[in-house]
């Protein structure tokens, strides 16, 4: 199978290297190195990649922004970052750093120790929850709070030099008599730390990681000592897929390196095969309704569509009633003991509207006192399986993580609904196309066979009658010869079109193999001598009688032996050889001929296949005669093998089941020896050549009509004996 694509990473080591192959193989991408940005412009210069993946560790940020450049200016690849595990303390100066959510434990404790500036970039989420500002209150850290970055620096810096002006004039500490007389006072009371916010600052930032690394580099360049964090409680794999579909430089971490894989994969799925995600409608129930307010405050501020009451029964009929509109609520959100006034708990509400709404989620807030009835109101959640069980009071971010979980597992479950109908839809069409397509081969196959008795008939009366014009006579035995091509042509469809119908009949009943073979070779060798073949038959002196189709597999062994009459040049060799393998016998046909490669050899069993090399050879057939054949084999408890070289030969064999207690017939004199030579035909009259699928005992048309009946195979040495003489097993089927 092609790679997906191929990957070029930059600067990787041999560590990096052995972590990332696995995963791209896994994902069928090629993945490529390079020791630095030079070669890699190269590289790209004179190949193509569908992402570039860079060590941050070992590309210093000038050769990363002349990659970046290099992106934008030419585009057709993904460029992803890869840098090296930071630090997380505040204490030691660096780049930008993420910070996941929740927060590493003691995490704040290092803030709360350090006196340089520190920042964090808020997500949106997280910051209109008050989810990092009530960590920072919890933990006694002072700080501000922005609603952009605008003003960021300047206030800042207001801060530091207020603190430092506050430290400057601190009074010194004085003795009990100094104090007492008043000493002093008047320093203390110069400066009381009006207006001073303290040296933190939680900052609503909605971009991605690019555009935070670019503002980081702006604060640090104001303010040289300040430590950076971007705070998200985003997926760091999903928001670096965004990245690169916004067409920027997506940014993991070294731990995520194993995942890049993945990410381009997801990155470079096409928008169309998923549905358009639309705004999201949430309901609240509670009997709070400075709660309701508050929460609902909050969700609208995040971009969702959001309805409260306080009602039950105004719920469930909201519920019903948007569901009939087909505008459902995506996730109801119900208090645990709400609504005493309309008899139904929280609980019960829930399995309300999950039948008027199978689809919508549900998550339960459950009053966390008493304890007894808290544990209880949980339990019932697990018990129903609803999303999540939030105790009050409610925490507006640990919320919204909830409903943002819930959400998307609604999602996942619709969108695997429609694309699984979609599959069926597909599915459908595809049964009706291969129907039409099969009844399509039967109609034409019945409609066409008739018009060729005819003129096979006449064509035939025609040769009879004009025997004293040999010129006259020539023609006549072309259209003759012509129309037994063609009616084998259509035979193989009418085959195919019986063995997709499952309506193909073989007539099982008492088969002489030897017969057979003997049948097929006087038919064949006029052919095989026309083109200087050496055609040779080898067989044991016994052969036991079979159970089979004689008609059957004549045809099967005629059309092996057709095609390598076809495929091989003059002078060539070709040979049915036959031998007993335990409770199997083995019938096959070698040839010098044309051969073909091991990329074809899946694909011979094919309908309608033929290799390069046999198109070049062909006259005539649809490329049906092996995959018949095959079925053929299969219906009479066989399979068929093929062994290849390409420009040697090839060697295609079949094996048919023994029948318990058949007895051994003797095989007639001459028929288990090898022919010799057979010499050149006379060169007077028309000389018939064997056609693809031919039926045993039919006449042979001449040279010109003759057709393949599938592609060119090549060649092997002789068949092993023993235990190692084994069929191999053939590909399965499409």
């Amino acid at each position: 199978m092609p790679p997906k694509g191929r990957v070029l990473l930059v600067g990787g080591d041999a560590t990096l290297l052995g972590e990332m192959t696995p995963s791209m193989s896994g994902r069928e991408y090629e993945l490529a190195t390079v020791p630095d940005a030079r070669q890699a412009g190269v590289k790209l210069a004179t190949e193509a990649f569908s992402a570039l993946v860079v060590d941050y560790a070992r590309v210093s940020a000038a050769d990363r922004e002349v990659l970046a450049k290099l992106q934008k200016e030419r585009g057709g690849f993904l460029l992803v970052g890869i840098e090296p595990a930071p630090t997380l303390s505040p204490s030691v100066s660096g780049p930008l750093r993420r910070l996941p959510w929740p927060l590493p434990a003691r995490f704040l404790d290092q803030v709360r120790a350090v006196e340089v500036p520190v920042i964090f970039l808020v997500e949106p989420t997280l910051y209109v929850t008050n989810g990092i500002q009530t960590a920072l209150r919890q933990s006694g850290i002072q700080f501000f709070q922005l609603d952009g970055e605008l003003g960021l620096v300047d206030m800042m810096r207001e801060q530091m030099e207020k603190i430092e002006r506050h430290r400057a004039t601190k009074p010194k500490k004085t003795g009990f008599w100094d104090r007492l007389s008043g000493a002093g006072a008047g320093d203390a009371e110069s400066d009381d730390g009006a207006g001073l916010l303290g040296h933190i600052a939680a900052v609503k930032f909605a971009g991605a990681a690019a555009e935070a690394a670019q503002a980081d580099a702006r604060i640090r360049q104001a303010l040289p000592s300040a430590v950076v964090y971007h705070v998200t409680a985003v997926d760091l794999v999903r928001a670096a897929v965004a990245t690169l579909k916004g067409g920027q430089t997506a940014v993991v971490s070294r731990e995520q390196a194993v995942r890049i894989a993945e990410i381009l994969t997801d990155a470079a799925a096409d928008s169309k095969s998923t549905a358009p995600r639309e705004k999201e409608r949430l309901l609240l129930v509670d009997n709070e309704m400075p709660t309701l307010s508050r929460l609902s405050e909050t969700l609208i501020a995040l971009g969702y569509e959001v309805v409260v009451t306080t009602s039950g029964e105004e719920a469930l009929s909201l519920v019903q009633k948007n569901f009939a509109q087909k505008k459902p609520f995506h996730l109801a959100a119900i208090g645990g003991s709400a609504l005493e006034t309309t008899k139904l708990s929280g609980a019960n509400l829930a399995l309300k509207m999950k039948e008027k709404d199978k689809d919508l989620r549900l998550v339960l807030m459950v009053d966390q006192f008493p304890a007894d009835a808290a544990l209880k109101g949980v339990s019932r959640a697990v018990e129903l399986g609803l999303d999540d069980a939030v105790l009050k009071p409610i925490d507006p971010a640990r919320l919204v993580l909830s409903i943002q979980r819930a959400l998307e597992k609604r999602f996942l479950i619709v969108e695997n609904v429609r694309l699984f109908e979609a599959a069926k839809e597909l599915a459908a069409k595809l049964a009706q196309v291969n129907g039409f397509q099969t009844k399509f081969f039967a109609t034409v196959a019945h409609d066409v066979k008739n018009p060729l008795t005819a003129i096979l008939g006449y064509s035939e009366v025609l040769g009879m009658r004009l025997k004293d014009k040999p010129d006259e006579l020539k023609c006549a035995a072309h259209i003759h010869n012509a129309a037994k091509t063609l009616n084998l042509l259509v035979s193989d469809l009418v085959d195919l079109a019986a063995i997709e119908s499952g309506k193909l009949r073989v007539e099982i009943g008492q088969l002489d193999l030897a017969q057979v073979i003997s049948d097929v070779k006087s038919r064949v060798e006029i052919v095989a001598a026309r083109k200087q073949l050496t055609f040779s038959t080898s067989l044991p002196p016994a052969l036991p009688m079979l159970a089979g189709d004689p008609h059957r597999i004549g045809q099967v062994v005629q059309n092996l032996c057709t095609n390598a009459v076809q495929y091989t040049k003059e002078g060539g060799k070709m040979a049915v050889e036959v031998r007993i393998d335990g409770d199997w016998i083995i019938v096959g046909v070698r040839d010098t001929g044309i051969g073909i490669s091991k990329e074809d050899l899946p694909r011979v069993w094919e309908r309608f296949f033929q290799t390069k090399e046999a198109q070049t050879m062909r006259k005539a057939g649809f490329g049906l005669g092996l995959k018949i054949a095959r079925e053929i084999v299969q219906m009479h408890g066989g399979d068929m093998g093929i062994e290849s070289e390409l420009g040697v030969g090839s060697f295609f064999f079949f094996k048919l089941p023994v029948p318990k207690g058949a007895v051994a017939v003797a095989v007639p004199p001459g028929a288990a020896a090898p022919a010799a030579a057979v010499p050149p035909p006379p060169a007077t009259g028309p000389v018939p050549t064997p056609v693809p699928g031919a039926r045993p005992g039919a006449a042979v048309p001449p040279p010109p009509a003759a057709a393949p009946a599938g592609p060119v195979l090549g060649h092997v040495p002789p068949p092993p004996t023993g235990p190692a003489a084994k069929i191999p097993k053939p590909p399965p089927k499409a």
